[in-house]
Order: structure tokens, then C-alpha cells, then sequence
């Protein structure tokens, strides 16, 4: 199974890409502004995704007593 984090962050970098060329399309900023909005979110996402998928490959650490 497709685990669900990825595809947030495929959809984020889908709508960014709508939202960009909508806003290059009808030379309109809010849409350019929104692209990037979608852009930022899909890095934030990606990054949190690939830290989260590190951090558990990290070996516990043992406490000294």
C-alpha cells in the first residue's frame, strides 16, 4: 500500500504546478502566490516525511544508570 504522506506531498506539488501555471496564464499574482503557497507546503511536507523516515531507522539510545 502507497503510504499516505507521499501522496500529500505529490498533490501539494500537483497544485503548486496548477496554481503557477494558472497564474502565468491569466498574468494574474494571486495565483502565482498560491502556487507557492502549495510549493512550500509539498517541501515542508516532503522534508518532515524523510526526517520522520530517517528518524526511525536511528537506533534507540541507552540511558546510563
Amino acid at each position: 500500500m502507497v503510504d499516505r504522506w507521499i501522496v500529500f506531498v505529490i498533490l501539494e506539488f500537483v497544485s503548486a504546478a496548477i496554481g503557477f501555471t494558472w497564474g502565468l496564464v491569466t498574468n494574474t499574482a494571486l495565483f502565482l502566490y498560491i502556487g507557492g503557497f502549495f510549493f512550500s507546503l509539498g517541501v515542508f511536507a516532503a522534508t518532515r516525511w524523510g526526517f520522520d523516515k530517517w528518524k526511525k531507522k536511528q537506533k534507540p539510545r541507552k540511558w546510563k544508570k
